[in-house]
């Protein structure tokens, strides 16, 4: 009867978490697409392939998130319809305890806590360092785009290029501002108008350039005065994609073994890196056991519930999972210092899950 009573509960589980996972993902990919839709389609003229990459890139690192929530959705709503149908009540009646009867929930918990940790290492670093790149990869893949003319081009962190009008390798009307602070809000400190530049494409290594005809060059200093200078001629100027992955990679687009060989082969690394590395660590290994965390707090509350329909259960995995992201957000504050404020934020929702699921199980247990 037992075995009968776990593949019962496990398959609803596993049927319920699935579709979740997947309503989950296909919400967060699509946001991360349309984030990006611009500059992937507009700005890059990127392939069908190139998108293809971009989405299967956005799976692995929104499963880190998809799966703890959308398995704590299949907990609260299953066992809040086992409770509303009385089936809970026939087993415990035949003799099961409770926390024999969501010993499959357990199970299935500490499974996909597994997955979860293989995700967080080495999967989800590898696709955030991939997202990270794909528009530059846009790029490379097609560099004519890059300059189309009446496009704002973005790629580059604080500057933006305008082309009026282009005939093949001839530009004509290149604007060019150099931005100080951030790139949406940020004012030009430096421009460049050219009448005419000769665009230079250099596939091996990825390189473009741009020599410049009756160029002229605007500055702005701090007390805001400007300077114009016509510099006629000027030499090609570079744009470097190929060197973008030669820049520091951060923590959280590194495996758990890349950043282990960081940290042993530069021991003279600097004091906030160091503790950033390290703590990014601790957070992978926290973060990994939400599935088991969370459904420790979801089976009691599930049970308290007593209502069938999928809103009730929709509602409190959000206050949940939100509650329980929450801290691992404000750890992020201090990732970058040393001291245990970060590990002991990255715990403290596993622990203080522990400590509520335990209290629930044993109240619901007496009712």
């Amino acid at each position: 009867m037992l075995r009968l009573m776990d593949r019962y509960i496990g398959k609803q589980i596993i049927s319920a978490t699935l579709f979740g996972v997947a309503m989950l993902c296909v919400l967060l990919v699509l946001g991360n697409l349309f984030k990006e839709l611009r500059p992937l389609m507009v700005e890059s003229n990127a392939s069908l392939l190139t998108i293809g990459s971009f989405v299967l890139s956005v799976i692995p690192f929104s499963l880190i998130y998809t799966i703890p929530w959308g398995f704590l959705v299949a907990v609260l709503l299953v066992f809040g319809r086992l409770s509303a149908e009385n089936e809970l009540v026939s087993m415990r009646m035949a003799g099961v305890g409770l926390f024999r009867i969501a010993m499959p929930v357990f199970v299935l918990g500490a499974l996909l806590s597994v997955l979860c940790l293989w995700l967080n290492i080495s999967m989800a670093p590898k696709a955030k360092d991939t997202i990270k790149f794909v528009l530059y990869e846009a790029v490379k893949e097609n560099p004519n785009a890059l300059l189309d003319p009446g496009v704002v081009q973005t790629r580059f962190k604080n500057q933006k290029i305008f082309v009026e009008s282009r005939e093949g390798n001839i530009l004509y009307g290149l604007h060019m501002y150099e931005l100080q602070g951030d790139e949406n809000t940020g004012y030009p400190t430096k421009s460049i108008y050219a009448r005419e530049a000769k665009l230079k494409i250099i596939k091996e290594t990825k390189q473009l350039r741009l020599h410049l005809t009756d160029a002229y060059i605007e500055t702005r200093n701090e007390k805001n005065d400007r300077e114009l200078i016509f510099i006629g001629e000027q030499e090609p100027l570079l744009f470097d994609f190929s060197a973008e992955r030669k820049k520091s990679r951060k923590a959280s687009t590194m495996t758990n073994e890349e950043i282990h060989q960081l940290l042993h082969d530069e021991p003279e690394l600097e004091g906030k890196k160091r503790y950033k590395l390290a703590n990014e660590i601790h957070r992978r290994y926290a973060f990994s056991l939400a599935c088991l965390a969370l459904c420790l707090v979801g089976v009691p509350l599930g049970i308290n519930a007593r209502r069938r329909e999928t809103s009730t259960g929709l509602a409190i995995s959000i206050v949940v999972a939100l509650g329980y992201f929450l801290f691992f957000a404000a750890a992020e504050q201090f990732q970058d210092k040393s001291g245990s404020t970060a590990l002991f934020l990255y715990w403290l929702p596993n622990v203080l899950c522990l400590a509520l699921g335990t209290w629930l199980f044993f109240k619901a247990r007496r009712k």
